[in-house]
Protein backbone atom coordinates (compact mmCIF):
# COMPACT_ATOMS: atom_id res chain seq x y z
CA UNK A 1 0.00 0.00 0.00
CA UNK A 2 1.60 3.30 -1.10
CA UNK A 3 1.19 6.54 0.78
CA UNK A 4 -0.91 9.28 -0.73
CA UNK A 5 0.77 12.40 -2.10
CA UNK A 6 -1.44 14.62 0.04
CA UNK A 7 -2.49 14.78 3.66
CA UNK A 8 -6.18 14.15 4.28
CA UNK A 9 -8.55 14.66 7.15
CA UNK A 10 -12.27 14.14 7.48
CA UNK A 11 -15.17 15.28 9.65
CA UNK A 12 -18.05 12.93 8.89
CA UNK A 13 -21.32 13.36 10.77
CA UNK A 14 -22.97 10.53 12.68
CA UNK A 15 -26.33 10.24 14.41
CA UNK A 16 -26.83 9.20 18.00
CA UNK A 17 -30.01 7.13 18.08
CA UNK A 18 -32.09 4.87 20.29
CA UNK A 19 -33.84 2.81 17.60
CA UNK A 20 -34.71 2.68 13.93
CA UNK A 21 -38.20 3.87 13.11
CA UNK A 22 -40.24 3.09 9.96
CA UNK A 23 -40.57 6.00 7.56
CA UNK A 24 -43.26 5.76 4.84
CA UNK A 25 -40.96 7.33 2.21
CA UNK A 26 -37.56 5.96 3.17
CA UNK A 27 -37.95 2.78 5.21
CA UNK A 28 -36.23 2.29 8.59
CA UNK A 29 -34.06 5.27 9.62
CA UNK A 30 -32.37 6.24 12.93
CA UNK A 31 -34.46 8.10 15.49
CA UNK A 32 -31.99 10.88 16.32
CA UNK A 33 -30.99 11.95 19.83
CA UNK A 34 -29.09 15.25 19.34
CA UNK A 35 -25.87 15.66 21.33
CA UNK A 36 -27.32 18.53 23.37
CA UNK A 37 -30.11 16.17 24.49
CA UNK A 38 -27.46 13.66 25.53
CA UNK A 39 -26.19 16.38 27.86
CA UNK A 40 -29.51 17.82 29.03
CA UNK A 41 -31.57 14.61 29.23
CA UNK A 42 -29.03 11.81 29.77
CA UNK A 43 -26.43 13.47 31.97
CA UNK A 44 -23.48 13.44 29.59
CA UNK A 45 -20.90 16.23 29.75
CA UNK A 46 -18.80 18.09 27.23
CA UNK A 47 -15.62 20.16 27.17
CA UNK A 48 -15.34 23.37 25.15
CA UNK A 49 -12.32 23.09 22.83
CA UNK A 50 -11.67 25.83 20.26
CA UNK A 51 -15.36 26.68 20.04
CA UNK A 52 -16.54 23.08 19.79
CA UNK A 53 -18.53 21.17 22.42
CA UNK A 54 -16.50 17.95 22.61
CA UNK A 55 -18.28 15.00 24.15
CA UNK A 56 -15.57 12.39 23.57
CA UNK A 57 -11.90 12.50 22.65
CA UNK A 58 -9.09 10.01 22.18
CA UNK A 59 -5.81 9.57 20.36
CA UNK A 60 -6.11 11.38 17.01
CA UNK A 61 -9.86 12.04 17.19
CA UNK A 62 -12.69 13.82 18.95
CA UNK A 63 -16.49 13.82 18.64
CA UNK A 64 -18.27 17.16 19.00
CA UNK A 65 -21.79 18.56 18.76
CA UNK A 66 -22.90 19.65 15.29
CA UNK A 67 -26.57 20.52 15.52
CA UNK A 68 -28.63 17.35 15.51
CA UNK A 69 -25.58 15.30 14.51
CA UNK A 70 -22.33 14.47 16.25
CA UNK A 71 -19.25 15.24 14.16
CA UNK A 72 -15.85 13.59 14.08
CA UNK A 73 -12.65 15.61 13.96
CA UNK A 74 -9.70 13.39 13.09
CA UNK A 75 -5.96 13.97 12.87
CA UNK A 76 -4.88 14.13 9.21
CA UNK A 77 -2.57 11.64 7.53
CA UNK A 78 -1.28 10.66 4.09
CA UNK A 79 -1.42 6.94 4.87
CA UNK A 80 -4.74 5.37 3.78
CA UNK A 81 -4.44 2.48 6.25
CA UNK A 82 -3.80 4.85 9.14
CA UNK A 83 -6.70 7.00 7.92
CA UNK A 84 -8.99 3.97 7.96
CA UNK A 85 -7.80 2.76 11.37
CA UNK A 86 -8.42 6.18 12.90
CA UNK A 87 -11.92 6.21 11.45
CA UNK A 88 -12.68 2.77 12.82
CA UNK A 89 -11.21 3.54 16.25
CA UNK A 90 -13.25 6.74 16.49
CA UNK A 91 -16.47 4.91 15.59
CA UNK A 92 -15.75 2.11 18.05
CA UNK A 93 -15.05 4.51 20.92
CA UNK A 94 -18.23 6.47 20.13
CA UNK A 95 -20.38 3.34 20.41
CA UNK A 96 -18.62 2.33 23.64
CA UNK A 97 -19.25 5.83 24.99
CA UNK A 98 -22.97 5.59 24.15
CA UNK A 99 -23.54 2.07 25.49
CA UNK A 100 -24.17 3.07 29.15
CA UNK A 101 -26.95 5.36 27.90
CA UNK A 102 -28.49 2.46 25.91
CA UNK A 103 -27.85 4.43 22.73
CA UNK A 104 -25.94 3.71 19.53
CA UNK A 105 -24.22 5.59 16.71
CA UNK A 106 -25.29 5.47 13.07
CA UNK A 107 -22.09 6.35 11.22
CA UNK A 108 -22.82 5.75 7.53
CA UNK A 109 -26.58 6.23 7.09
CA UNK A 110 -27.04 9.70 5.53
CA UNK A 111 -30.61 10.42 6.72
CA UNK A 112 -32.22 10.28 10.16
CA UNK A 113 -35.54 11.25 11.73
CA UNK A 114 -35.54 14.33 13.98
CA UNK A 115 -38.41 14.86 16.40
CA UNK A 116 -38.90 18.64 16.42
CA UNK A 117 -41.55 18.43 19.14
CA UNK A 118 -39.20 16.70 21.57
CA UNK A 119 -35.98 18.49 20.67
CA UNK A 120 -37.07 22.01 19.76
CA UNK A 121 -40.54 23.03 20.95
CA UNK A 122 -40.42 24.20 24.59
CA UNK A 123 -36.65 23.61 24.72
CA UNK A 124 -34.07 26.30 25.52
CA UNK A 125 -31.75 28.06 23.08
CA UNK A 126 -29.09 25.37 23.47
CA UNK A 127 -31.21 23.34 21.03
CA UNK A 128 -31.35 26.08 18.39
CA UNK A 129 -28.48 24.72 16.31
CA UNK A 130 -30.59 21.59 15.76
CA UNK A 131 -33.12 23.56 13.69
CA UNK A 132 -30.83 25.57 11.41
CA UNK A 133 -29.26 24.49 8.11
CA UNK A 134 -26.42 26.36 6.46
CA UNK A 135 -24.85 28.28 9.35
CA UNK A 136 -21.67 28.56 7.26
CA UNK A 137 -22.22 28.93 3.51
CA UNK A 138 -20.56 26.60 1.01
CA UNK A 139 -18.92 27.85 -2.17
CA UNK A 140 -19.48 26.35 -5.58
CA UNK A 141 -18.36 27.26 -9.13
CA UNK A 142 -20.14 30.14 -10.86
CA UNK A 143 -19.93 28.06 -14.04
CA UNK A 144 -22.64 25.77 -12.66
CA UNK A 145 -25.01 28.73 -12.32
CA UNK A 146 -24.08 30.05 -15.78
CA UNK A 147 -25.02 26.65 -17.21
CA UNK A 148 -28.36 26.72 -15.40
CA UNK A 149 -27.46 23.73 -13.26
CA UNK A 150 -27.40 25.45 -9.89
CA UNK A 151 -28.55 28.61 -8.16
CA UNK A 152 -27.52 30.74 -5.23
CA UNK A 153 -28.80 29.62 -1.85
CA UNK A 154 -29.54 31.57 1.32
CA UNK A 155 -27.02 31.48 4.16
CA UNK A 156 -29.34 29.97 6.76
CA UNK A 157 -32.55 27.94 6.53
CA UNK A 158 -34.95 27.52 9.44
CA UNK A 159 -35.84 23.84 9.65
CA UNK A 160 -37.86 23.90 12.86
CA UNK A 161 -40.67 22.09 11.00
CA UNK A 162 -38.45 19.73 9.01
CA UNK A 163 -38.25 16.23 10.48
CA UNK A 164 -35.14 14.90 8.70
CA UNK A 165 -31.44 15.50 9.23
CA UNK A 166 -28.56 14.62 6.94
CA UNK A 167 -25.10 13.15 7.48
CA UNK A 168 -22.24 14.58 5.45
CA UNK A 169 -18.83 12.98 4.94
CA UNK A 170 -16.62 15.99 4.24
CA UNK A 171 -12.99 15.48 3.22
CA UNK A 172 -10.15 17.93 3.96
CA UNK A 173 -7.21 18.14 1.56
CA UNK A 174 -4.15 19.93 2.86
CA UNK A 175 -2.36 22.26 0.44
CA UNK A 176 1.36 21.65 -0.18
CA UNK A 177 3.63 23.48 2.24
CA UNK A 178 5.50 25.03 -0.70
CA UNK A 179 2.28 26.49 -2.14
CA UNK A 180 -0.04 26.86 0.86
CA UNK A 181 -2.41 29.32 -0.85
CA UNK A 182 -2.90 27.32 -4.03
CA UNK A 183 -6.62 26.76 -3.45
CA UNK A 184 -7.47 30.35 -2.51
CA UNK A 185 -7.69 31.48 -6.13
CA UNK A 186 -8.05 28.06 -7.78
CA UNK A 187 -10.96 26.63 -5.79
CA UNK A 188 -13.59 26.94 -8.61
CA UNK A 189 -11.54 24.83 -11.01
CA UNK A 190 -10.43 22.52 -8.21
CA UNK A 191 -14.01 21.78 -7.19
CA UNK A 192 -14.96 20.90 -10.77
CA UNK A 193 -12.02 18.49 -11.04
CA UNK A 194 -13.03 16.99 -7.68
CA UNK A 195 -16.56 16.49 -9.02
CA UNK A 196 -15.38 14.71 -12.17
CA UNK A 197 -13.16 12.32 -10.22
CA UNK A 198 -14.35 11.89 -6.62
CA UNK A 199 -17.95 12.97 -7.28
CA UNK A 200 -18.47 10.62 -10.22
CA UNK A 201 -16.34 7.90 -8.65
CA UNK A 202 -18.52 8.01 -5.57
CA UNK A 203 -21.66 7.57 -7.69
CA UNK A 204 -20.21 4.41 -9.23
CA UNK A 205 -19.64 2.80 -5.81
CA UNK A 206 -21.97 -0.09 -5.02
CA UNK A 207 -25.07 0.70 -2.94
CA UNK A 208 -28.16 -1.16 -1.91
CA UNK A 209 -31.47 0.20 -3.32
CA UNK A 210 -32.37 1.44 0.18
CA UNK A 211 -29.07 3.30 0.58
CA UNK A 212 -29.43 4.83 -2.87
CA UNK A 213 -32.88 6.13 -1.91
CA UNK A 214 -31.45 7.71 1.27
CA UNK A 215 -28.52 9.28 -0.59
CA UNK A 216 -30.83 10.81 -3.22
CA UNK A 217 -33.06 12.18 -0.48
CA UNK A 218 -30.06 13.90 1.16
CA UNK A 219 -29.07 15.44 -2.17
CA UNK A 220 -32.24 17.54 -2.15
CA UNK A 221 -30.69 19.57 0.67
CA UNK A 222 -26.97 18.80 0.91
CA UNK A 223 -24.07 17.56 -1.16
CA UNK A 224 -24.78 19.11 -4.53
CA UNK A 225 -21.77 19.21 -6.88
CA UNK A 226 -18.94 21.65 -6.40
CA UNK A 227 -19.58 22.40 -2.73
CA UNK A 228 -16.35 23.33 -0.94
CA UNK A 229 -15.03 25.45 1.89
CA UNK A 230 -11.57 26.96 2.11
CA UNK A 231 -9.76 26.13 5.33
CA UNK A 232 -6.96 27.65 7.38
CA UNK A 233 -5.39 25.03 9.62
CA UNK A 234 -2.48 27.14 10.84
CA UNK A 235 -1.39 30.76 10.36
CA UNK A 236 2.23 30.28 11.46
CA UNK A 237 3.42 28.38 9.56
CA UNK A 238 0.81 28.88 6.85
CA UNK A 239 -1.15 25.69 6.50
CA UNK A 240 -4.25 25.95 4.35
CA UNK A 241 -6.47 23.53 2.52
CA UNK A 242 -9.82 22.84 0.92
CA UNK A 243 -12.81 20.87 2.19
CA UNK A 244 -14.81 18.88 -0.37
CA UNK A 245 -18.40 18.69 0.93
CA UNK A 246 -20.26 16.72 -1.74
CA UNK A 247 -20.08 13.20 -0.30
CA UNK A 248 -22.34 11.81 2.40
CA UNK A 249 -21.03 9.84 5.38
CA UNK A 250 -21.63 6.61 3.40
CA UNK A 251 -18.14 6.70 1.87
CA UNK A 252 -16.66 5.85 5.29
CA UNK A 253 -18.59 2.54 5.43
CA UNK A 254 -15.87 0.24 4.08
CA UNK A 255 -12.17 0.39 3.34
CA UNK A 256 -12.49 -0.08 -0.43
CA UNK A 257 -14.76 2.93 -0.89
CA UNK A 258 -12.72 5.04 1.52
CA UNK A 259 -9.40 4.22 -0.14
CA UNK A 260 -10.80 4.78 -3.62
CA UNK A 261 -12.16 8.24 -2.79
CA UNK A 262 -8.91 9.29 -1.14
CA UNK A 263 -6.95 8.15 -4.17
CA UNK A 264 -9.24 10.02 -6.57
CA UNK A 265 -8.94 13.24 -4.58
CA UNK A 266 -5.18 12.71 -4.35
CA UNK A 267 -5.01 12.58 -8.16
CA UNK A 268 -7.36 15.56 -8.50
CA UNK A 269 -5.21 17.65 -6.13
CA UNK A 270 -2.11 16.78 -8.18
CA UNK A 271 -3.87 18.00 -11.33
CA UNK A 272 -4.40 21.37 -9.65
CA UNK A 273 -0.80 21.60 -8.48
CA UNK A 274 0.55 20.69 -11.92
CA UNK A 275 -1.58 23.52 -13.39
CA UNK A 276 -3.47 21.07 -15.57
CA UNK A 277 -6.97 21.85 -14.24
CA UNK A 278 -7.96 24.19 -17.07
CA UNK A 279 -6.77 21.67 -19.65
CA UNK A 280 -8.75 18.92 -17.92
CA UNK A 281 -11.93 21.03 -17.71
CA UNK A 282 -11.51 22.11 -21.33
CA UNK A 283 -11.43 18.45 -22.38
CA UNK A 284 -14.65 17.66 -20.47
CA UNK A 285 -16.58 20.95 -20.42
CA UNK A 286 -19.31 19.55 -22.66
CA UNK A 287 -19.81 16.74 -20.14
CA UNK A 288 -20.37 19.06 -17.17
CA UNK A 289 -24.21 19.06 -17.38
CA UNK A 290 -24.35 15.25 -17.50
CA UNK A 291 -21.71 14.99 -14.79
CA UNK A 292 -23.65 17.35 -12.54
CA UNK A 293 -26.99 15.61 -13.08
CA UNK A 294 -25.55 12.13 -12.60
CA UNK A 295 -24.19 13.16 -9.18
CA UNK A 296 -27.48 14.66 -7.94
CA UNK A 297 -29.51 11.71 -9.26
CA UNK A 298 -26.93 8.98 -8.50
CA UNK A 299 -27.15 7.83 -12.10
CA UNK A 300 -24.37 5.25 -11.98
CA UNK A 301 -24.62 4.33 -15.68
CA UNK A 302 -23.96 7.87 -16.94
CA UNK A 303 -21.47 8.51 -14.15
CA UNK A 304 -19.50 5.39 -15.04
CA UNK A 305 -19.24 6.37 -18.73
CA UNK A 306 -17.89 9.85 -17.97
CA UNK A 307 -15.72 8.66 -15.09
CA UNK A 308 -13.91 6.02 -17.13
CA UNK A 309 -13.45 8.49 -19.99
CA UNK A 310 -11.74 10.81 -17.48
CA UNK A 311 -9.45 8.03 -16.27
CA UNK A 312 -8.37 7.23 -19.83
CA UNK A 313 -7.66 10.91 -20.49
CA UNK A 314 -5.55 11.12 -17.34
CA UNK A 315 -3.58 8.03 -18.35
CA UNK A 316 -3.00 9.38 -21.86
CA UNK A 317 -1.80 12.72 -20.45
CA UNK A 318 0.51 11.12 -17.86
CA UNK A 319 -1.52 12.46 -14.93
CA UNK A 320 -2.22 9.06 -13.45
CA UNK A 321 0.05 6.07 -12.91
CA UNK A 322 -0.85 2.54 -13.92
CA UNK A 323 -0.77 1.34 -10.30
CA UNK A 324 -3.15 4.16 -9.33
CA UNK A 325 -5.52 3.20 -12.12
CA UNK A 326 -5.41 -0.45 -11.05
CA UNK A 327 -6.08 0.55 -7.46
CA UNK A 328 -9.13 2.58 -8.47
CA UNK A 329 -10.56 -0.09 -10.76
CA UNK A 330 -9.86 -2.98 -8.37
CA UNK A 331 -11.02 -1.40 -5.09
CA UNK A 332 -13.12 -3.89 -3.10
CA UNK A 333 -16.36 -2.64 -1.60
Amino acid sequence: MTELLHTFGTDPEAFIFDRNIPDPKLGPIPNIIPPIALVKDFGATYVEIKGKKVLLSGDNFQWSEDGAAIELQMSPTNDPLVFWKRLQDAKLYLNLFLKPFNLKASTYVPVGYFDVKTYWKNRDEDFQSCVIFGCDPDRFPKMYMQMGLDKAVSKEINVSKHTYRYGGGHIHIQAPKKTPEIYINNWPTASIVFDFLAGLGNVTAQRSPIMKKLEKFRLKYYGRPGRIRLQMYSQKPKLYGIEYRVLSNYWTRDYGTTYRNLMLLDIAASIIEKEQAQKFIGAFEKDIPQMYRSIVTLNDITASKIFHKCLMWLLKNNLIYTNQLEGILNARY
